[in-house]
């Protein structure tokens, strides 16, 4: 199994609601820790995004204790390393800061690393790859692409603090990729004028692609089309064991998704154990605990059968 991750390497400052400050690396490193959990010896994840050069021999040495990581996609950058500030109001409220942006990864930065399985696009700061670049990408890959919206929906101030925005050129990052995630609160803004996300559904993307639209607590839901009707799938949430933050669940999901359907290849199988994934992660704090996911996971399902 060969899973390229496109995105950006946070480090976060994460203030939860009610709980002590964390420090971890975040944005896709959580893909590349949860995969790390989740795949065989032999199976190779490979991250391309940036490094700061404030960061590059921790990054690397943290990486080369994980067997299946492939590091040849990273970039060294002259700039500091981009920082993330995530200061909780509420559980699942947030205020966020991003500062010290990287430029867009470019085609020939992404090009080398698309001979994968599946190819996951995680837009962790809007501007994490050139919309150029993206087209390309979608007309080499597009039954291979998984796109998670993220920060798309999000613009950034002269002081960093991220706000909502509605996307230009949305139907450029939906449109002809095998599968679409958002959350309720990203549908919130591309689904404006639109009903529900069926109808987003319909307005926007092609009959063979699907959905995935997360729920917080109540699960995830997929849109799909079947014998010419648009039908969707609510899967119930998982409860996890105790409740940290919800920091890096949407990656958690969407990595949990395309190991399981590459592994079975069946999308109802893969949309349940993204949601257990995404439910153990909230229960972990940041990345420094991902080691403990397949335990977290396990007692979840242990819980169910009492």
């Amino acid at each position: 199994m060969r899973i390229t991750v496109i995105g950006t390497i946070n480090k976060d400052l994460i203030l939860p609601f009610n709980h002590a400050p964390i420090e971890s690396f975040g944005g896709i490193f959580y893909d590349l820790v949860i995969l790390a959990q989740l795949l065989d010896p032999g199976d190779v994840v490979t991250p391309v995004s940036y490094l700061g050069q404030d960061v590059e021999g921790m990054m690397r040495a943290v990486l080369a204790k994980i067997p299946v990581v492939n590091p040849e996609g990273l970039l060294l950058a002259p700039e500091r390393h981009h920082k993330v500030i995530l200061e909780y109001t509420a559980p699942e409220e947030r205020d966020e800061k991003s500062l010290f942006p990287f430029p867009p990864l470019t085609w020939e930065q992404i090009e080398p690393h698309l001979d994968a399985d599946m190819i996951i696009v995680n837009l962790v700061t809007g501007w994490d790859l050139e919309r150029d670049a993206f087209l390309k990408l979608k007309a080499v890959a597009g039954d291979r692409l998984y796109v998670d919206i993220h920060y798309l929906v999000m613009g950034v101030d002269s002081l960093g603090r991220r706000f909502i925005q509605p996307p230009e050129n949305l139907e450029d990052w939906v449109r002809g990729v095998r599968f679409v995630q958002m959350n309720e609160r990203e549908f919130g803004v591309v689904g404006q004028g639109t009903r529900n996300e069926v109808a987003f559904f319909q307005a926007n993307m092609n009959p063979d692609q699907v959905l995935l639209a997360t729920k917080g607590g109540a699960g995830a839901e997929m849109i799909y089309q079947r014998s010419g009707m648009v039908a969707r799938k609510l899967h119930a949430g998982y409860k996890p064991p105790r409740f940290i933050d919800t920091t890096g669940c949407g990656d958690a999901f969407g990595a949990g998704f395309v190991f399981r359907y590459l592994q079975s290849g069946r999308i109802s199988d893969a949309l349940d154990f993204a949601t257990l994934v995404g439910a153990a992660n909230c229960a972990l704090q940041g990345t420094n605990e991902m080691h403990r996911l397949r335990e977290t996971m396990d007692g979840i399902l242990r819980q169910l059968q009492r």
